[in-house]
């Protein structure tokens, strides 16, 4: 794998962490020896990381593109950190990488995963992206509690949920033997309400970007999917004006860059690179 972890630091003028980045949450880029034309940048998700990205990034990679994933402030680190991040560090991060590709490239294409989406389609309005694949955008989050939550997050650091590890999921990333226990106990043990009101700031301000969204975007949706619901695909399909094309994958989850199911992944991945290739 054509890897490396030496990544501008384009959280500079963001959020600056205080715990450690954990070995899978490092940002990461995969560049040519004679650099591309076009590169793709890579967004995680909330409560996410740069390594859940990986395969995506290796099968563009392949198909001749430099792949750059940077890592979202208060992501990968503690859930400290998570709690004192914002959303405009979150999208910052993004839109400062993104411009300074853009002084490198000939064009630069955006992905984006579940939060990540929602902060590429805010980059894409910004920028006038050309192409732009979004895997189930959280563009409605119809699990999040908006009016309870407005309230709650000033007097309710975290709460406790369920959550286990598990061993199923095949990852690609280079890392620490303990990442995911590790990122389960600061992370997904627990719901934030002030992080989760952060999400739903960022998601607003990207539905506010879709009406005048020119990029042609592919959208793609789980049919088993439990977070976003297939009706966000059809925000884009209906309100971008650019050439969009709105794929369900049956058998995908909310997680495709490293779903269980690796036909759906196979799917998925395929289907954004093949995107990008008639750009």
């Amino acid at each position: 794998m054509h890897i490396s972890y030496e990544v501008f630091p384009w959280t500079k003028n963001h959020y600056q962490d205080l715990a450690p980045v954990r070995k899978c949450a490092r940002p990461w880029q995969m560049v040519h020896e004679t650099r591309a034309e076009i590169a793709v940048l890579l967004v995680h998700g909330f409560s996410g990381y740069p390594g859940e990205l990986i395969r995506p990034g290796t099968d563009l990679y392949e198909a001749g593109f430099d792949v750059y994933t940077p890592r979202l402030p208060g992501h990968g680190t503690s859930g400290r950190d998570f709690l004192a991040s914002k959303a405009e560090d979150w999208i910052g991060t993004i839109y400062d990488a993104y411009g300074s590709l853009a002084k490198s490239y000939k064009r630069v294409y955006l992905v984006g995963h579940s939060m990540g989406g929602a902060i590429a389609t805010i980059i894409a309005d910004a920028f006038d992206v050309e192409r732009l694949a979004l895997l189930a955008p959280a563009l409605l989050l119809p699990s999040i509690p908006v009016g309870k939550l407005r309230l709650v997050r000033h007097f309710v650091k975290r709460r406790k949920v369920s959550w286990e590890s598990d061993p199923t999921y095949h990852f690609y990333y280079e890392g620490d033997g303990d990442d995911d226990l590790f990122l389960g106990s600061e992370y997904w043990s627990y719901i934030y309400p002030k992080a989760v009101w952060e999400l739903e700031r960022v998601r607003r301000q990207a539905v506010a970007s879709l009406g005048h969204l020119l990029s042609d975007t592919l959208v793609i949706s789980g049919g088993l999917d439990k977070t976003v619901p297939q009706k966000a695909s059809a925000l884009v399909t209906d309100r971008g004006k650019g050439k969009n094309r709105h794929l369900h994958i049956p058998a995908a989850s909310h997680f495709m860059p490293y779903d269980k199911d690796l036909a759906a992944q196979d799917t998925a991945i395929k289907s954004v690179v093949e995107w990008f290739e008639k750009g």
